[in-house]
């Protein structure tokens, strides 16, 4: 991609965000990478590894882009205050109807912001796990509001490409449906089914433990964030995996082996065919 940036501005310099930072620079299509990180030692990190050139406590005049890589609660409040910035604004969060209601709530939704998700993580946190791989491949979905403007979603959508990612655009109503069932409930399930593992148990784990336990080890606060935000969503996609369990539930305790065969084939094929698109 053709494609440069003049000055990125990072807000929050952790996985996702010193992701980014590598990327860009890995691409070689950015002058200057700002950070902005409230964590002392995160901040020193990124300096002393060279993901930024800096890191300051606001966002320069001159900033032609500025990634908003916090959690989700705290994307408004950013936006709010870059309403009026020349700079094209986006956040990476996972949820993003609550971000758009905040921000509304506030101000008229601003023609800089573009919100957006690249599915793309880890269990893991901080600058330290930061990869430039992280996006390559990945799908990032754009849910750009009734006022984003043409020139600031093709500024981002061109961010990612240069990053090698894939772009696709939602609302952001049917985002958090989505990722409720795929992303969610899945770290909620992760989560919920540790709690009965004790120690004694971890000398007869295999690779399907390890696959179905590997996202209970991310970070608790982030996605309680991520659970309360997307409430009304989580909840109804746990209704129906609630539905379906106790389907299968139901066919253990009866012995009804062509029911509970015929379930899981469904699932089986449904999972086989997704690795085929």
């Amino acid at each position: 991609m053709s494609k440069s940036f003049y000055k990125v501005v990072i807000v929050g310099v952790g996985l996702i965000g010193g992701s980014l930072a590598l990327a860009l620079r890995q691409q070689g299509v950015v002058g200057a990478l700002v950070g902005i990180e409230t964590n002392p030692t995160s901040a020193k990190w990124a300096l002393d590894n060279d993901l930024v050139d800096e890191i300051i406590d606001h966002v320069p005049e001159d900033a032609d882009l500025v990634a908003l890589c916090i959690p989700s609660d705290l994307v408004s409040d950013w936006v709010v205050k870059l309403a009026k910035h020349q700079a094209t604004v986006f956040d990476v969060g996972s949820v993003k109807g609550p971000i758009v209601s905040a921000v509304a709530s506030q101000i008229d939704l601003p023609e800089n912001f573009v919100p957006c998700h690249p599915i793309s993580g880890s269990e893991k946190s901080g600058p330290e796990a930061a990869r430039a791989d992280l996006f390559s491949l990945c799908m990032v979905v754009l849910t750009p509001t009734e006022n984003t403007s043409p020139q600031a979603l093709e500024n981002v959508r061109e961010l990612w490409h240069c990053l090698d990612a894939q772009t696709s655009q939602l609302s952001p109503q049917d985002h958090d449906q989505a990722l409720a069932t795929t992303s969610h409930v899945p770290h909620l399930l992760a989560f919920a089914f540790m709690r009965q593992v004790k120690d004694q148990h971890f000398l007869l784990t295999g690779g399907g433990f390890r696959d179905f336990t590997r996202i209970a080890g991310a970070n608790p606060e982030l996605w309680w964030r991520i659970f309360q935000l997307n409430k009304e969503e989580v909840l109804t996609a746990l209704n129906t995996f609630s539905t379906d369990l106790q389907s299968l539930v139901k066919s253990i305790r009866e012995a009804d082996s062509e029911s509970g065969i015929a379930q899981i084939s469904a699932a089986a094929n449904k999972r086989k065919a997704s690795e085929s698109e």
